[in-house]
C-alpha cells in the first residue's frame, strides 16, 4: 500500500518553519511521507531575439526557491522523509500548478504553511480550492 502524502507549500517564514515542523510530524504519525514546494514563477524562454533576461530571471527566481527550501530542510531537521523541491508556474498560474503537482504526486492534501510568504495572494488561494481535488489547509 502507498504511503499517504501531503503537499506543503512553503515560504520561508517563523509562521511556515512552525507549520512545516507540525505537518512533518503528523505525517510521520501516519507512516508517510511529506512533499516540500517553493514556488518560482518563470516567464518564457522561447522569446525570438537575444532574450537572455528570461534565462537570467529564471535562474534567479529557482535560486531564491532553492534557498527558501534549505530554510525548510533546517525546519525539518533534516527528516528523511521529506521531499523538497522547487514548483515553477508561468504567469499566474501557481493555483494550477499546485493543484497538478499534487494530482501527479497523489497528494491526499495540500498544506499551505504561510502562503503570503509564498507568494500566494487572496485571487490565487481561492482559485487553488477551487482547482484542487484534495483538501486544501492553512496552518
Amino acid at each position: 500500500m502507498a504511503q499517504p502524502r501531503t503537499l506543503v507549500v512553503y515560504g520561508a517564514s517563523p509562521r511556515a518553519d512552525a507549520s512545516l515542523r507540525e505537518a512533518a510530524r503528523a505525517s510521520r504519525s501516519q507512516g508517510g511521507r511529506l512533499s516540500v514546494v517553493a514556488l518560482a514563477p518563470v516567464e518564457p524562454e522561447h522569446s525570438r531575439c537575444c532574450d537572455t533576461r528570461s534565462v537570467m530571471w529564471n535562474g534567479i527566481q529557482r535560486e531564491l526557491a532553492e534557498s527558501e527550501l534549505c530554510k525548510a530542510r533546517l525546519a525539518v531537521e533534516d527528516d528523511a522523509s521529506v521531499d523538497l523541491e522547487v514548483l515553477g508556474y508561468l504567469g499566474f498560474g501557481a493555483a494550477d500548478a499546485i493543484a497538478g503537482h499534487a494530482s501527479e504526486l497523489g497528494a491526499e492534501r495540500i498544506v499551505l504553511a504561510d502562503p503570503r510568504a509564498a507568494g500566494l495572494g487572496r485571487w490565487a488561494l481561492r482559485r487553488l480550492r477551487r482547482r484542487s481535488v484534495v483538501p486544501v489547509s492553512s496552518c
